[in-house]
Formats: C-alpha cells, structure tokens, sequence
C-alpha cells in the first residue's frame, strides 16, 4: 500500500508542476508579444489547465510514469545505492519518451509548450521531480 501512496503522490506532483509550468510558458509567450498578464488571469489559467489536461495528459502521465519506474527498479537491483537517481531519470525519460511518442501521429508536439527545449526539458523535468518524491516515500528495500 506505501508503494501506491509513493506512485500517487509522484504521480499528482509532476502533474501539478507540468500543468503548471505549461500555462506559465504559453503565458509568458503572450508577455513576449507584448501583451500584459495580469495576475488574476494567470491563477485562472493555471487552474484551468490543471483541470483541462487532467482528462487526457494525468492519466497518460501516470502510465508513462508507471513504466518508467517500474524500468528503473529493474536497474536498480543491481545499483540499489543509485535509488533516487534512478527513479528520477525513470521520471525524466518516460515524460520525454511520452512527449515524442505523443507527437508521432502528428509529426509535431501535441503540447506547445514542448516544441521549444525549455519546454520540453521543463516537462522532463516534473517528471524527473517525481521521480524524486517516488524515491523519498517509497519504503526503503529488504
């Protein structure tokens, strides 16, 4: 049951901060144009994204997050010592992989944000955060 509540709480904390950093992103594409964001637009945006891509990109987050990790703890067992950091690229690399196998129908990203390398890094990096806090909840091994 902790190895759940670990994937959940990774889970739900690289969802949170790719939404977030998503909107923040397209946001301060409108800044570069010229364009004023005031603050009450920018909270109505963010919560409006974590609600309108919990429907597709949550779920499909989850599962690329549950083959990342699941990948990682196959390598772990022979560098235990190496936990956190496994799971993190774990993390990173089932986003990006994500990502890429997203866009392949498409032949582009289907989130804008991830067509520039910020954007693309930045999601890599929520998933790699996850990583992150699926390594500090996990129960220890043995």
């Amino acid at each position: 049951m902790k190895r759940v509540i670990a994937f959940l709480m990774a889970v739900v904390v690289a969802y949170i901060v790719a939404a977030v950093t998503y909107t923040q992103l397209n946001l301060s594409n409108l800044v570069d144009m010229g364009l004023a964001v005031p603050f009450g637009v920018r909270l109505s945006a963010t919560l409006h994204d974590l609600v309108g891509m919990s429907v597709f990109y949550l779920p499909t987050m989850a599962i690329a997050l549950l083959v990342g990790f699941g990948l990682a703890a196959l390598a772990l067992k022979w560098v235990p010592q190496l936990r956190t950091l496994g799971y993190m690229t774990g993390g990173f690399v089932s986003l990006l992989s994500l990502i890429l196998v997203l866009g392949i129908p498409f032949d582009t990203h289907l989130l804008a944000v991830t067509r520039t390398n910020t954007g693309l890094v930045i999601q890599c990096l929520a998933g790699a955060l996850g990583g992150y806090v699926f390594a500090r909840f996990l129960p220890a091994p043995g």
